[in-house]
């Protein structure tokens, strides 16, 4: 009998196993094929930026062309906002402004003219100006021809006096006197006349100078304006240079390393602490010790500091390893929240629910990048509402779910500009899963024993923000069973020495000591996640 009750007991016990490895299987599938999908989307995105990038660009060509051809509603602020929209300067669209603005040099509007000169109005300028010359050279000509008329008459009338002269030599000389007087005046009034004329294109001639050398101050202001704008841009284009740098040396460089490792325990210790302004409750993603880079490898881990042992050393608690690729001394360290000596700046945007439970996790994930040392400089709620503004120190942009068509006007056009804002300073973005795993941060689970009891003192009930009570000196235990004291959590061994020796435990083979309660936060310390 007692055989028939091992032999069934065996029998499910190879089933469990089965089933076991049934749903590994399974899982290690659909995280392969999520893997695939993320890249393939990334490409995709990368690719998209490029060709809007190169229609911003064209846009400004287009826009150039349309101001110096006198387009109808086409103005220079419109051409300096698809200027900014492709990113600078372009090289086509600069020589023709450049040329536009040398040909408008030549241009004298005149008074109380306010129509802008482009290649379409200045024909129309140039002939209007050539015709008034015209006007001007033939009135010139009647002139001179009604002039010389006069002076004909004057000296036939003369030599028909002096014809006459011998029969009325008294008359003529009388008649001489008045010619000679009417002559003079007309001298007079005719020298008159053409000093009025050259005071008046003397007056024209300094009014077109001082229009010419007033334009031509207007220009050179322009022109410095332009300068001063120029190198602006050059400069903080270099300075956005120089951070991206510094971005991609604080992404691919780990901020530190595991030293020790009790696997039984799930306890590692690391080579950061109090001098490097490590803080409690920070979170680390494991990658690999040969890791050349972190940025884009995959972790095989996540710990949790839970108590700063001294000045570069801490110790933590192992929250995600694999047994089949376990976290090992020189393992590397890294997240994206923290770097020794330095506080890195976040913004958040758009809605976030990481267990799409339809709860806002807004909140949460602001905590964890506070309780890991971050700054939060601007943050864009679900409804639109908008708090602070990124600037080119803002290192990540962490974006939730984008607004959709059941979204206010309002939240479409601040998640709009604040990704826009992040282009301008040259803000990362990261989504909330891709940000988690770089924190190595997950949702606690939690977990019944099956041989326990499933009475209402399993769970405390705590809310968030509160004060947690101070770390229990024993195991709970459920009711009627005697507690369990806890197991002290022993120190790395020195350099140098054997780990094992003195009776420490074998983490691959010897037998588990008694599991470690969960660390709990000192007496009177809030906790930011709000669990019990």
């Amino acid at each position: 009998m007692a055989g028939r009750e091992g032999q069934g007991l065996q029998i499910a016990v190879i089933i469990f196993a089965m089933l076991t490895i049934i749903l590994a299987i399974t899982t290690f599938i659909f995280y392969s094929q999520a893997q695939t999908a993320q890249k393939e989307k990334e490409t995709a995105t990368k690719a998209q930026g490029d060709v809007q990038a190169t229609n911003n660009k064209l846009m400004y060509r287009l826009r150039a062309y349309q101001l110096v051809l006198g387009a109808e509603g086409t103005t220079q602020e419109i051409v300096d906002q698809a200027k900014a929209t492709a990113g600078g300067d372009d090289t086509e669209a600069t020589a023709v402004l450049d040329n536009f603005k040398k040909d408008m040099a030549t241009f004298v509007p005149e008074q109380g003219q306010t129509t802008s000169a482009t290649y379409r109005t200045l024909p129309g300028y140039f002939l209007a100006a050539l015709a008034k010359k015209n006007v001007s050279v033939a009135d010139a000509n009647d002139l001179t021809k009604q002039t010389q008329a006069q002076k004909d008459t004057e000296v036939k009338a003369q030599e028909n006096r002096a014809v006459t002269a011998e029969a009325a030599t008294a008359t003529a000389r009388t008649d001489l006197a008045t010619e000679q007087k009417n002559f003079t005046d007309e001298r007079t009034r005719t020298v008159g006349e053409k000093d009025k004329l050259a005071g008046q294109i003397a007056n024209n001639t300094k009014r077109a100078k001082d229009e010419y050398d007033k334009l031509a101050k207007e220009r050179d202001s322009y022109i410095a304006q332009s300068t001063g704008l120029q190198s602006t841009i050059t400069s903080q284009k270099e300075r956005l240079e120089k951070l991206e740098s510094e971005q991609v040396s604080l992404f691919e460089n780990p901020d530190g390393k595991v030293t020790w490792v009790n696997q039984k325990q799930q306890l590692v210790w690391i080579n950061l602490g109090r001098a490097d302004g490590l803080l409690r409750q920070t979170t680390f993603s494991v990658y690999e010790h040969d890791e050349n880079g972190v940025a884009n490898a995959e972790p095989k881990g996540r710990l949790e500091v839970v108590r700063i042992v001294g000045d570069h050393l801490a110790e933590a608690r192992i929250l995600e390893d694999k047994p089949s690729n376990p976290i090992l001394p020189g393992d590397v360290i890294h997240t994206p929240s923290w770097s020794p000596g330095q506080r890195i700046h976040f913004a958040l945007a758009g809605k976030i629910d990481i267990d799409k439970d339809g709860v806002s996790d807004f909140d949460l994930v602001k905590n964890i990048i506070l309780v890991n040392g971050g700054l939060i400089d601007a943050e864009l709620r679900e409804d639109g509402t908008r708090t602070g503004a990124l600037t080119v120190g803002t290192r990540y942009l962490v974006l939730g779910t984008s607004p959709d068509e059941k979204s206010s006007e309002k939240a479409l056009s601040e998640y709009t500009k604040i990704r826009q804002d992040a282009t301008q300073t040259g803000t990362a973005l990261i989504d909330v899963p891709k940000f988690l795993e770089m924190m190595g941060w997950k949702a606690e689970e939690r977990t019944v024993e099956l041989s326990g009891s499933s009475g209402s003192g399993e769970f405390r009930k705590r809310t968030v923000g509160k004060k947690a009570p101070a770390a229990p000196t024993t195991t709970p235990a459920p009711e009627g069973a005697p507690a369990e004291t806890t197991t002290p959590a022993p120190m790395p061994p020195a350099a140098g020495a054997d780990p094992f020796a003195g009776g420490a435990a074998d983490p691959f083979s010897a037998p588990a000591p008694k599991p470690m309660p969960k660390p709990m936060p000192a007496a009177g310390e809030a906790d930011p996640f709000g669990t019990p």
